[in-house]
């Protein structure tokens, strides 16, 4: 912005907008406020429920030489993509879910999971993925899983390929 003073076109354009817009409200009285979170409202979002456990046969994360060798340079053809960003752990896993098995029924082979970085790269959805798509109920879908490379989201993504 510069401090030029203003051309009398722009004055009058200005004095226009001016008398259209209204200043924020902002609430009044004492209990119109949120309470601000403690510690045990953070601590009780980041915890697992108790239904929620590891599956006895996890995932391997083994690719064969050719597919580690074409994840490394980016060279995976993406057949879907399903994006986590800005939702809960409560949301997030149920969406993976039905992606995963979409792009199980279409018959894709490579599904492109988008869980974000998260605050200081340790992020709810990124951490808590790998235990997300061990579920019995999507295992069998799924051959193995690599983390992503930079041009499909990097630290914040992940390939999940999908048996035929």
């Amino acid at each position: 912005m510069t401090d030029r003073p203003l051309k009398p076109g722009e004055r009058k354009v200005w004095k226009h907008v001016a008398q259209t817009v209204a200043p924020r409200r902002r609430p009044k009285g004492k209990g119109s406020a949120k309470p601000l979170p403690t510690r045990e409202d953070f601590a009780n979002m980041l915890r697992i429920p108790a239904g929620e456990t590891k599956s006895a046969k996890p995932i391997p994360k083994t690719l064969d030489v050719n597919q580690d060798k074409r994840v490394r340079r980016g060279r995976v053809e993406v057949d879907a993509k399903v994006d986590l960003h800005d939702m809960t752990q409560a949301t997030a896993r149920p969406a993976l879910h039905k992606a995963i098995m979409r792009a199980a029924n279409r018959n894709k082979s490579c599904l492109l999971v988008v869980t974000g970085k998260g605050l200081r790269g340790d992020g709810v959805l990124r951490r808590n993925f790998p235990d997300w798509i061990a579920d019995p109920a999507i295992r069998p879908l799924i051959a193995t899983y690599a983390p992503a490379h930079i041009k499909h989201g990097g630290s914040g993504a992940w390939y999940v390929f999908l048996k035929r």
